[in-house]
């Protein structure tokens, strides 16, 4: 294991594309989502607690499915513009014709312990609630996720994902970085606490 850091963060669209640097793993866009976004944001969680939407779906077609499923507001437009300028950045960047979609309100905390995941790339970015936590390491012995030996403390300091965030996590199919994904899990949850989170991940 390393201290190595493996990490970029910004505000500007440009900086995504240094997930193809060798050593970065996380690239991090900081923004604030608009007014009319987040009002959409706050009546989902309120309203719609238990939404999730599942698809693998050609971006073309992205635009059409959330028109389709996403609950009936004045804002969702501005809503799904936000989501469809997400989607194609992610698609842009990583040349993809199709994305792996999920999207959903969670009440409860979805992935509690510290994982990377089996994908070569996701992005991750929560509109409303606590944001996804990540550790900025390298490592190289996935031992260390198990139940049974958990990360040392010295390498603990635990960050987190703030609303509106973009992050793109390498995974632990990246070409040339096999078995080396960003570590990460969700955040825990209160009873009265939901989520709003959308991942893209390549199909």
């Amino acid at each position: 294991m390393t201290n190595q850091i493996i990490s970029i963060t910004g505000s500007e669209p440009a900086l995504l594309t240094k997930i193809y640097d060798a050593h970065i793993k996380i690239c991090i866009m900081t923004r604030q989502i608009s007014s009319e976004v987040k009002a959409y944001t706050e009546f989902l969680q309120k309203m719609h607690s238990g939404f999730e939407l599942i698809r693998q779906i050609s971006v073309a077609d992205l635009k059409n499915l959330l028109y389709e499923t996403l609950p009936q507001h004045q804002l969702r437009p501005l809503f799904i513009e936000d989501v469809m300028y997400v989607g194609e950045m992610f698609s842009c960047l990583l040349d993809l014709e199709y994305v792996g979609l999920r999207f959903c309100v969670l009440n409860k905390t979805m992935c509690p312990r510290f994982h990377t995941d089996k994908v070569p790339c996701r992005l991750i970015t929560t509109y409303g609630g606590k944001g996804t936590e990540w550790l900025d390491l390298d490592i190289s012995d996935s031992s260390y996720l198990s139940e049974n030996n958990p990360i040392p403390n010295q390498y603990s300091n635990i960050l987190s994902l703030s609303e509106g965030d973009i992050a793109l996590l390498k995974g632990d199919k990246w070409q040339g970085k096999e078995g080396h994904g960003v570590i990460h899990r969700s955040p825990s949850l209160g009873l009265d606490e939901t989520r709003l989170l959308l991942t893209l991940d390549c199909a």
